[in-house]
């Protein structure tokens, strides 16, 4: 049972949204050259908004009760995340909806399509940060 809770909370469903457009990629250029930090592109993701955790001392932080989990990274530009490799996010401190998605140290461009949906932290805390498919 515990592993089905875990894949019904990283299943790719919930409110479907479009990833980065060939728009946003002056956007993203700027943002990776003014923070320096480093960039990640993620398929199959899904944005998770953290249920029953209290908002205040992330944003006290500059941090948002929201994660990124991606079925595969695409690239990681330090090569920190490998390709296909699976990935949970720490708090995001900024998220566009226009599929970018950046926590403290990394800006995830997010590609193609790709859902929203909302967990408990308890449930999310059982999903691992990094994982190989299956």
């Amino acid at each position: 049972m515990h592993r089905l809770h875990i894949a019904e909370a990283i299943a790719l469903d919930g409110e479907p949204l479009s990833g980065a457009s060939e728009a946003e990629s002056v956007l993203i250029q700027s943002r990776v050259a003014e923070t320096g930090k480093a960039y990640c592109a993620a398929v199959a993701w899904v944005i998770i908004d953290v249920l029953d955790v209290d908002a205040d001392p992330l944003t006290a932080i500059g941090q948002l009760p929201i994660v990124l989990f991606s079925h595969s990274v695409l690239l990681h530009s330090t090569g920190d995340y490998q390709n296909n490799e699976r990935i949970k996010t720490g708090y995001a401190t900024s998220y566009d909806g226009r599929g970018i998605f950046e926590t403290s140290d990394t800006i995830f461009v997010l590609v193609g399509k790709g859902f929203r949906k909302s967990l408990s932290i308890d449930l999310l805390n059982q999903v691992p940060s990094r994982s190989w498919a299956p």
